[in-house]
């Protein structure tokens, strides 16, 4: 039974598996005993009896199953076991697949398709012997079922069954066995009756298999004409058009129906007639409806069925005839028609397009650039999936191919069309961007001569397009690309000018330089015959005054032994291709582009005295430093491309940026934004009015003002703008207490309207200011990528020294607001890569240099900065680490570790002290004078006034663990004072707990040991350090105790531990079963290292079980009593056993604790 159900599976592969065990079992049970062979004639029998009543079943695959089976079964041969005979086969599906009178209509049309698919299931089994025995014996019964069924779906499924048999029959048994039988269902006109009994999709099919047979006789006969005519005339386009309506209702008949008669259309050549009634009856309710999908499949199907073909008229015929639908398939894939389309729509016209494409890629040139053209003025207005079919044409190209490509696209660009000017400038720019990728073909290569000269044919024609008017006359090298003057947009000579740097860009990345220059040098000449060239530049004359002075002496300089005489082929490669872009730039920009000029003489000059000659300059800026800022300068350009070569430029002179031409480019990036920090810091006001409070009440209120804040960042979006209006309204604004409205006449609300305007305006300029800080931002992070690429792969150490402050520095001063989200997360993500530095051995700072770095690290841990305490710390680690590694190459290693120690204690014993309480009044008179300072202090703690936050002492206790002893003990000694609360004592023993790892407990300082003892002994005393958080870091803190090896605990240290924590115990009652389960090992622990007794209360309280209370109390204790708020610990560490989370400073800074000395 199992192997049925497999049968009828929806999986191919679990169908096959079925068949694959029902012809197993069959063949197993086949032997020679006449007892065996009894029984295998029966299971075959009742296997087919099965087979052929399923072909009824209307259950989804199972007929597929059921048929492919049944057919199996009958190719079987005799010796393979005992399979019934053709006939037999037949007479026992018409026995069982019979109808009767009762039976109903559903019934019936299931009993017809299991006949069908059984016949054609014997007829596969002898497609590849002859098929003459057994269509006399299927045809009559199929034709039977045809005519008792009415429905035109089944009708047309009987007829592909009868195309099916005519494909295998072959065509002297299909002109003798099937065509007399089955002549009355071929139509004779295009006006066929509703019923379907005859069948158009039959005839057309049996045309285009046979159409020897079915021929110009065929057609005289009973048509009356020598073809089956597909609109030629008014007439027979309308009842073309009719009979496809008539399909309107099966989608699945009418895309098999327009899919032969578009075969036929082709193969007679009458697509050019019967396109576009194709076209206007599928396009007729848009291309998102069922018949607008078969539209764009037969598109697809068109060109597909041209791919091999040696003609493409049938392409031609289709953009000849569907100019309009080709556009809406263009206006379809475009950005703003994907947002209005169906997702099926999209990718059929995709695969249209790109079945295209790849149809044509294969064709002759002029055959591409014929069909290109086509689609090209199908185009309206979006040329951006055109691009497949653009890369297509010039894929291929050979290196003869190239000029004839370029002076077609060129001829194309120039042609004045009779769109309007902004169409014409959309078409153009395509155009553009396409001649440029000419570059990328696989058969230009700039080494060749014939692709240089194109190449400068191509960057002449820009330069003369974008800079210079044509007065019907053409220079003599382009006359055979420009046939004549053209009337070009400003907008178009724009676009022409990014393309003229496109391909600066593609010979510099080529390390060349040549065929640029040589075009410059060509182009100015253009500038002594102002009567046929117009400059449309300015400062026409004086760029021609200047290059006349100037013009020989700065040619020959680019060439000359200045440069060539440079060590390094990459920096002379770089000078030269600097000197050509500035070129370029004098008609963009005169005046500055003359001072690069200028300046580049000079640099390039003192560049070869001091590499070359070997000599000090005495000028003030080194030449890497003016290069440098020539191309800073050059980098704040719009275009992609310019900056694209500039960094090309940059990556080339890279190894020869010193110290000052690195603290060039970081002075970029650390330009203040003092309109956004003024909004921070009335936040920052609003913080310190906080700080003040007491530790307990601070919690429930900081939830509290996270909320208040929220909500008045909501209600103080345009606080700005409500307050200009109510200015601009003066007395006529409404008040709060003010409950009736202000009376006010036509003249005074006149009045007021200026004013009002006034205040809306003043609110559009602030909104200006974003786009001045987004251009900023962006000009940050290019010349951030600049700074990256040296600081992470140069091995001089001291340019990562001087990188860091200067980074930390731009992090701070960046206003915490969305829009600087990605530059904070940058330099975040650039200061963590830099403290993952290995520690080079060039260019070595000194241990000054080195220690006041750290110093400045350590003034920022007790700042509110935006820098997240895990990057500073691990920053500062690595300064550590450098600090050391100095200070032992200068025998200074003492010194520096007695500053770093000094430091760290310092700043973490400002952190345990407690903030001396400041009055209100006096803090607000204060905060004036404080905002003064800002500049002076530049918003942090002086290095002698550090606070150090605990998650950075961790960090360096577990990088330089040798220095933890002397740390631990004097935080200990501060933690055992009184006026430090149970918190911080808290924080001081979750720094123990990661302090004490396996090699520390080996062996611990003796007094060290006895003061962490006395700091238990005089947490477990106090009541607030009872609770659960604190109770839990004690008990992890002395179970490290009693794992230290040496020295070990004495008895009485363990006692005087042991009561301590059972007077803990006793003083808050443990609800945790972990806490509890913990306390207990910690017990049982010192009774057998000890032998100490154990209070029986003790252990009582943490042996009983906690009991579980009942649904109805706790339901009581809801309604009656109201659960208090938890408080929670914001400045709470971990204590070893759980990673500390962490403190992301940018959304929540460090409050640090200031100390009055």
């Amino acid at each position: 039974m199992d192997i049925y159900w497999e049968l009828s599976d929806f999986d191919i592969h679990t169908r096959q598996q079925g068949i694959e065990k029902l012809l197993e079992s069959l063949k197993t049970t086949t032997s020679n005993d006449d007892d065996n062979k009894k029984d295998s004639s029966t299971q075959i029998d009742y296997a087919i009896s099965r087979l052929i009543k399923g072909l009824v079943s209307n259950r989804k695959c199972a007929r597929i199953g059921y048929a492919a089976t049944l057919g199996t079964l009958a190719k079987l041969t005799d010796n393979q076991s005992t399979i019934p005979s053709t006939d037999d086969f037949i007479s026992s599906i018409q026995d069982k697949l019979t109808t009767k009178k009762e039976t109903g209509v559903e019934d019936a049309k299931n009993v017809r398709i299991g006949r069908v698919l059984s016949y054609i299931a014997l007829a596969y089994t002898q497609k590849d012997t002859d098929l003459s025995s057994l269509l006399p014996k299927i045809l009559p019964d199929l034709l039977l079922i045809r005519t008792q069924e009415t429905r035109r779906r089944l009708r047309t499924f009987i007829d592909a069954s009868i195309i099916q048999l005519a494909k295998w029959s072959g065509r002297k048994l299909f002109k003798k066995e099937i065509l007399p039988h089955i002549q009355e269902l071929l139509p004779t006109n295009w006006q066929m009756s509703d019923d379907g009994t005859k069948s158009i999709f039959l005839l057309i099919s049996l045309v285009n298999l046979y159409p020897k047979i079915i021929d110009q006789e065929y057609f005289k006969l009973h048509w009356n004409s020598n073809m089956l005519s597909l609109g030629r005339t008014t007439d027979e386009q309308t009842i073309i058009k009719k009979c496809l309506q008539s399909f309107d209702n099966e989608l699945h008949l009418l895309e098999q129906l327009t899919k032969e008669l578009l075969i036929y259309a082709i193969h007679t050549q009458q697509l050019s007639s019967f396109w576009p009634i194709l076209v206007d009856e599928l396009s007729n309710i848009g291309l998102d409806s069922n018949k607008g999908h078969i539209l764009l499949d037969l598109i697809t199907f068109c060109f597909q069925e041209q791919e091999n073909s040696k003609s493409i008229n049938t392409i031609e015929a289709i953009l000849d005839n569907s100019q309009v639908l080709m556009g809406q398939i263009l206006d379809l894939l475009s950005s703003s028609g994907r947002k209005m389309h169906h997702q099926a729509s999209i990718e059929l016209s995709k695969n249209a397009l790109e079945k295209l494409a790849h149809t044509i890629a294969n064709r002759p040139l002029e055959e591409r650039l014929r069909l290109f053209e086509k689609l090209l003025n199908c185009a309206n207005k979006n040329y951006t999936s055109l691009n497949t079919v653009a890369n297509a044409v010039s894929e291929k190209l050979t290196v003869d191919e190239l000029s004839e490509y370029v002076k077609f696209i060129i001829g194309l660009f120039c042609a004045v069309s009779k769109e309007d000017e902004g169409a014409l400038g959309r078409r153009r720019h395509f155009l553009l961007e396409i001649l440029s990728n000419i570059c990328n073909c696989s058969s230009f290569d700039l080494k060749t001569s014939s692709c240089g000269l194109l190449f400068e044919n191509i960057l002449s024609i820009y330069v003369l397009l974008a800079n210079f008017k044509l007065n019907k006359h053409t220079p003599k090298q382009l006359q055979e690309f420009l046939h004549g003057p053209i009337e070009l947009s400003d907008n178009t000579r724009e676009h022409i000018e990014d393309m003229i740097y496109k391909f600066l860009l593609y010979e510099f990345h080529e390390n060349k330089y040549e065929h640029s220059f040589n075009v410059f040098q060509r182009s100015i000449q253009l500038l002594e015959s102002p009567k046929h060239y117009s400059a449309l530049f300015k400062n026409a004359e004086e760029l021609k005054t200047y290059l006349n002075e100037n013009g020989e002496k700065l040619f020959e300089f680019i060439r000359g032994k200045t440069i060539q005489s440079l060590p390094d082929e990459k920096l002379r490669l770089a000078f030269q291709q600097v000197f050509v872009l500035s070129f370029y730039d004098l008609f963009v920009d005169f005046n500055r582009a003359k001072q690069y000029l200028d300046d580049l003489m000079t640099c390039t000059k003192n560049a070869h005295t001091q590499l070359v000659l070997k000599k000090k300059v005495k000028e003030q800026s080194s030449w890497i430093e003016v290069l440098i800022d020539i191309l800073l300068s050059m980098y704040t350009k719009k275009q992609h491309d310019i900056r694209s070569i500039i960094k090309k430029i940059y990556h080339q002179i890279v190894p020869y940026v010193n110290e000052n031409a690195l603290k060039l480019m970081l002075q970029t990036i650390t330009t203040e934004n003092e309109s956004d920090d003024e909004g921070e810091s009335d936040e920052e006001d609003e913080e310190d009015e906080h700080e003040d409070e007491d530790d307990d009440d601070k919690e429930s209120e900081d939830e509290e003002s996270e909320s208040e804040e929220e909500s008045m960042d909501n209600t103080d979006v345009n606080e700005d703008l409500r307050q200009a209006v109510e200015k601009a309204l003066g007395d006529a604004a409404v008040k709060e207490d003010q409950e009736d409205d202000i009376e006010m006449d036509d003249e005074a609300m006149l009045r007021l309207d200026p004013l009002i305007a006034e205040a809306f305006r003043s609110q559009i300029k602030k909104s200006s200011n974003i786009k001045i800080i987004n251009e900023k931002l962006h000009h940050q992070f290019r010349v951030l990528d600049l700074i990256e690429s040296v600081i992470k792969k140069d091995d001089r150490m001291r340019f990562v020294l001087i990188s860091i402050r200067p980074l930390i520095e731009t992090l701070t001063s960046l206003s915490n607001t969305p829009a600087y989200k990605t530059m904070i997360e940058r330099l975040d993500s650039i200061l963590c890569h830099l403290s993952n530095r290995k520690i080079g051995h060039s260019d070595m700072p000194t241990t000054d240099e080195c220690l006041e770095l750290f110093r400045y690290l350590t003034s920022l841990a007790g700042t509110r900065t935006k820098l997240t305490t895990d990057t500073l710390s691990k920053v500062s680690m690595f300064v550590i680490k450098l600090c050391l590694h100095v200070g032992k190459q200068e025998n200074r290693l003492a010194g520096v570790e007695e500053t770093i120690l000094t430091m760290y204690e310092g700043g973490f014993l400002r952190f345990l002290q407690p903030k001396a309480p400041k009055e209100k009044s006096k803090k607000k008179k204060n905060k004036k004078t404080d905002k003064d300072n800002d500049d002076d202090d530049s918003n942090e703690l002086s290095a002698n006034q550090s606070v150090v936050h605990p998650s950075i002492i961790k960090e360096f206790l577990l990088r330089f663990p040798e220095y933890g002893t002397r740390l631990m003990l004097l935080m200990v000694q501060t933690a055992m004072k009184e006026n430090i609360n149970w918190k911080k004592r808290n924080i001081v023993c979750g720094t123990l707990n990661n302090f004490f790892n396996k090699k520390q407990l080996d062996s611990v300082d003796g007094k060290l040991l006895k003061s962490i003892i006395d700091l238990l002994v005089t947490m477990c005393h106090d009541s607030k350090s009872s609770k659960m958080e604190s109770l839990h870091i004690i008990t992890v803190l002395t179970q490290k105790l009693l794992l230290i090896r040496n020295p070990t605990l004495t008895e009485k240290q363990a006692s005087n531990l042991l009561d301590a924590i059972s007077l803990a115990i006793k003083n808050k009652p443990i609800n945790s079963d972990k806490q509890r389960k913990q306390l207990l090992n910690l017990i049982q622990s010192f009774k057998k290292r000890f032998n100490l007794t154990i209070d029986e209360e003790v252990m009582n309280m943490l042996t009983k079980k906690r009991k579980s209370p009942s649904s109805s109390s706790i339901t009581n204790n809801q309604s009656q009593n109201k659960q208090k708020k938890l408080k929670t610990n914001h400045t709470d560490v971990s204590n070893g056993d759980s990673k500390e989370p962490v403190v992301d400073c940018r959304q929540m800074p460090f409050k640090g604790i200031s100390v009055e000395t």
